[in-house]
Formats: C-alpha cells, structure tokens, sequence
C-alpha cells in the first residue's frame, strides 16, 4: 500500500467511523450520597397476574368513567399546597392530589425564564397517577379524584424532610391516601398510596402506575433536544427505550418482566418512577411526535408500570419519582441503575471512558477554572499530552513516507504495467527501510474511543448547559453562530459557525504541511469542506475542544516538520527493524499467493 493509499483510506475510515458515531448519537453527563427513599408498607403474598397488556392505559372519558367512583359535582373548588425547597418549587393540586407546577431553581429556559417541569398542554397530574379497573368494570384514575389537602404551604431548608398527605373519601371506611414526602436535599421524591377498605371495590389483576404528563421541550433548539429525548425502563439490568424521530409519528413498547424504572426525558431533564416494596411486573412505553416552529420535531412520551393487586383490605404501594435535572452523580445516586438513561456511547468501550475517566477529570477541572471555555480548552491540553506518542508516531510515520516517496514514484513508474510485481516490490521497499504505510493511519483510529468519549461528554453533561465562554460563544451547549445567512442552506442550516471556520482553517494548514505528493492534494480542500458539514451543527464546546486540539496539533506538526530533521535513506536503512510485524506478515502473504497461483499454472498447463 503507497502513501497515497494509506492516506486516503486513512481518511475514509476517520470520516465513515466520525459520521456513524454522530448518526447513532443523534438517534439516541463532589459524589453525593446514596439518597434512600421512603419504603412503602409490607403487602400480603399476591395472586400471580397474567402479563400486563396495553389495556393498561385507562380511557377515563366521561362515558367510561366508573359509577362507583363517581365524582361529587358539588365538592369545594380545588386548593393547592406549595412546596419549596432549595432545588425546585412544587404545587400540588387537591384535585388528584398531584403535581400541577414543578419549576426548578437552579435552571433558566433558553429565554430566561424558569425551567417548569410540568406541560401546560396535558391535563393530568404531572406525577404518579394509580389507575385500576372498578368492580363495574370501568377505569379510575386517581388523578381525577377529589382529595382533601391542607394548603399550608412548606419550606425546607438544605437538611430538611417533610411529609403531608391527602385523602380521597369514598365513603366510610373506604379512602385513597396519597402520602408525598419531599427533602430539601435534591429531586427525589418519595410517594405513597395507601388503600384502605377497596379490596371488594378493585378489580383485575393489576394497578398501573403512569406518567402521563410529558416534559416539556425548554431549549431553542427542538432538533437537538427531540434527538435526545426518549421514553425509557429498566427491564432485567438492562435499559429498554422507545424513540419517535418524525412529526405525525407514533409509537408504543409493551415490556414484560421485572421492572425496576420507567421514565422519560428531554435533552437535559428527566422524570422517572421507580416501584418500591411491590416489584412491577411489566411497563408500557408510548411517544407522539409533532412539528415544531423552528423546523425540528416535538415529542411527547408517557410510560406505565403494573403492579399486582394484593386483594387486602389495606394495600400500600410505594415509588420513588425522580424529578429534575440530569445531573450524573444524583441520576446514579437514586441506585436502580437509572443513570443508563443518560448516553455517554457506547457501552462496550466509549462509556467506560466517559463516566470514569473523561466526566471526573472535567469536573476536576472545574474546581480551578470557572469558566467551563477555559475547562474545555485545559481539557483539550491535557489530552493531547495524553496522545501525543501516538501523534507522533503517526507525524513520523508520515515523515518517514515523504523520504522513501521518490522510491515509491520510481517503482510505480517502471513496474505501470504490472500491478502485482509493483506491489512486490513496494512490499520490499517497506521492508528494507522499516516503514509502515499504514503507521499514519492505525494512531488516528486508536485516538477514536478517546475522541468518541469526549464528544459524548461535551454534548451531555448539563453544566455547559447555557455556559457562556467569550466573543460570540454565549452557549457552549448550543452552536455558536457567527454568521447569519438569512436563508435555511442544505445541510448547513441557517448560521455558520465560528469555531467551525477556525477548525477547518487549522485542518487546511495542517493539510499543507503534511500532504507533498501532488495527488494527494485535493485532500487538503476535500477534508475540510467534508468537516463543515460535521461540525457545523454541533455544540460549541465540541468545536472549541476540536479546535484547540488542531492548534496544539499544529504546533506539534510545524516542530516535525520545520524544526525536526527528517531521517535520509541511509539512515532508515541502517535504523534497527522490528522483527515479524506488518510488512513481514503482508510480504509473506503476497509471496505465498504467488507460490500458490504458480502452482496453479503449473497444473493447468500439464
């Protein structure tokens, strides 16, 4: 393989594994302490359900809705009880004693205003809502329930934990009690329903546990956040999920199994049940996909959970909701393995990466350097120290490549008209002078899972959410837009990107340098053009890593190339070789498909 070749293919492969990784990216971030949540009381031995089936999802239209649990027309206007705490600000309606207002403290939308957790456009509760089927046949959804609730409001402070409930009457020695426990500590929020007298007024095998509300989209940008926003549940210590990627588009999962969490999220917030006491022996997943303004998609997601009916005159059921943002550490404090839900690539090799090694040196980072700009370009310092032995070897290999070009132009000159006698003899040359044609590609694709899990990182984690760096990057979560066309351009868009322009101007420069045989030349305009379109659209933190990678690059390239003096031919003749290796096995090869083919010849002429 010529130097031609290897960098060519080298490309290819760089560019084929970059894209891939972003498609599969867009289809599809101090520790704190184990956070335990309240323990529902213990529940009598149960009758084994059947598989739960899509029934589950109650139709509690006025028609359908169940006589026995009729609702009292003249029962007192609904009152609602604040809840604040150092995170978020809830308010919980007497009507289905739920969640009808959840804004987070800490977050701003991209306008400013604050992040509310809660759709306006859904009318149900935004947290757990209990359904089961009435002896008459028909659904209930708790949520539509008349409670009585104190609106007193509450405050918590940092270290405090509160508890209040509220109480559906059916009639004496018949109630619903829905028991909330809230702490100033975090999102996770405990829940409890607690049934007494129904056992003869319940029927079916099963209650279901949903989440109907769906978050709400709170960025600018639709496409980014619908392409990160999924419904989701745990199925066995694996995590199952559910995607709509089209406007118009719908979708259900039915699951069956244990099931440890069900949930939802958006770009950067989820909500998510987890069973307590009483496992769930199966979930169903639904999303909706609708147009959005700015030309991307919204998605709407609900999932369910069934959880066996204990036929006691008091059953108690308990859950966990976590409610907030998608902050690692607390997501993987909640313990059930719901951190799955954030994707830092892929499992086998990129994950690892991200969480264990490329997340904690970021926060570190972070504890020196305030603003996340100047993190991610320390970052990018630091891993191109890390990466500099295969940096260079790969600048070498290159180097070397360029000395023994004359040699490879003349062997492809006098041996035109013989492919396989010019591959002979390249092999040989290779070999004398301990080169690897293919040494400037193989770092490049060992450098990948390290890039891979950066990129993830950067377009995850929640603390470059709305960062500001300098000039005209205001988002380091957002693509930075230096220029406005004015028209929406094919596979552009509407803006151009500053860091995009700058990386490409390095990536050229870089190009100049290192490519010398004047075939190769139109990749020095090709891979520039081509990463563009890659980059582009992407977060400015992405781009400002890449960016500043290429400039340490380049400096390491310009020391190679200007400063460093290149090996003569003797000298790579006389250089020590490596003994097997590459070339070896490739010449070895090509000498034993010769043999065979002469062989082969041989027989056929006799």
């Amino acid at each position: 393989m010529d130097s031609s070749k290897s960098t060519i293919i080298g490309f290819i492969l760089i560019f084929v594994v970059f894209v891939g990784w972003l498609v599969y990216m867009n289809g599809q971030q101090a520790k704190l302490p184990k956070q335990t949540p309240p323990t529902a009381a213990e529940t009598t031995k149960v009758v084994t359900p059947p598989a739960p089936d899509s029934s589950a999802k109650a139709d509690t239209s006025q028609q359908n809705r169940s006589k026995v649990f009729a609702l009292d027309t003249t029962a007192a206007p609904a009152v609602t009880k604040t809840i604040q705490t150092p995170f978020f600000i809830a308010i919980v309606s007497s009507k289905g004693a739920a969640i009808s207002s959840f804004q987070l403290s800490e977050y701003k939308t991209w306008d400013k205003k604050p992040v509310e957790l809660v759709n306006p456009d859904n009318p149900s509760g935004a947290d757990i809502d209990l359904k089961f089927v009435a002896s008459d046949g028909k659904t209930v959804a708790t949520n539509d329930l008349p409670f009585v609730l104190d609106p007193k409001p509450l405050v918590l402070g940092a270290g405090d934990s509160m508890s209040f409930s509220a109480i559906y009457h059916l009639d004496t020695g018949r109630t619903i009690e829905k028991i909330f426990h809230f702490s100033g500590h975090g999102y996770l929020i405990g829940i409890e329903y607690k049934l007494r007298g129904l056992e003869n007024t319940i029927s079916g095998y099963h209650y279901t546990a949903s989440l109907d509300n769906p978050l709400p989209f709170v960025e600018k940008s639709s496409t980014l956040e619908s392409a990160n926003a999924k419904a989701f549940a745990g199925l066995g210590g694996d995590m199952e999920e559910l995607t709509v990627t089209k406007a118009g588009a719908t979708g259900s999962k039915p699951l069956n199994g244990d099931i440890s969490y069900a949930g939802m999220r958006t770009q950067y917030f989820e909500k998510a049940m987890i069973p307590l006491g009483e496992k769930a022996i199966g979930a169903e997943m639904s999303g909706t996909g609708a147009a959005a303004a700015d030309g991307g998609v919204v998605t709407k997601y609900a999932v369910a959970v069934n959880i066996p009916i204990g036929r006691t005159s008091n059953e108690a059921l308990g859950f966990a909701l976590y409610f907030g943002p998608l902050e690692y550490d607390r997501v993987e404090a909640v313990g059930v393995g719901l951190e799955q839900s954030m994707n830092f690539g892929w499992s086998f090799l990129v994950r690892p990466i991200s969480i264990h090694l490329m997340m904690p040196l970021f926060m570190w980072l972070h504890g020196f350097f305030s603003n996340w700009g100047v993190v991610i370009i320390v970052f990018s310092i630091l891993i191109k120290v890390v990466t500099i032995p295969l940096s260079t070897g790969q600048m070498r290999s290159m180097r070397k490549m360029q000395v023994l070009q004359p040699k490879v132009t003349e062997i492809r000159e006098k041996y035109k008209d013989d492919p396989k006698k010019m591959n002979e003899e390249m092999m040989k040359v290779y070999r004398t002078y301990g080169v690897n044609p293919a040494g400037g590609c193989l770092p490049l694709l060992l450098q990948m899972p390290i890039l891979f899990a950066l990129y993830s990182v950067l377009r995850n984690v929640i603390q470059l959410r709305q960062a500001p760096f300098a000039f005209w990057i205001h988002d380091l979560s957002v693509p930075d837009a230096l220029i406005h066309f004015g028209t929406k351009l094919p596979l552009i868009g509407e803006t151009m990107s500053g860091l995009t322009l700058l990386l490409v101007i390095t990536m050229f420069v870089q190009q100049l340098f290192t490519v010398t045989d004047p075939r190769q030349k139109q990749m020095a305009y090709i891979m520039p053009i081509i990463f563009i379109f890659m980059f582009n659209n992407l977060p400015s933190g992405v781009g400002l890593y890449y960016f500043m990678f290429n400039m340490f690059g380049l400096a390491q390239q310009l020391y190679l190339t200007k400063i460093a003096t290149p090996p003569s031919l003797e000298e790579l003749e006389k250089a020590p070789k490596k003994g097997g290796g590459l070339m070896a096995r490739l010449q070895d090869m090509e000498k034993t498909q010769r043999e065979v083919r002469k062989q082969q010849y041989s027989g056929k002429k006799k």
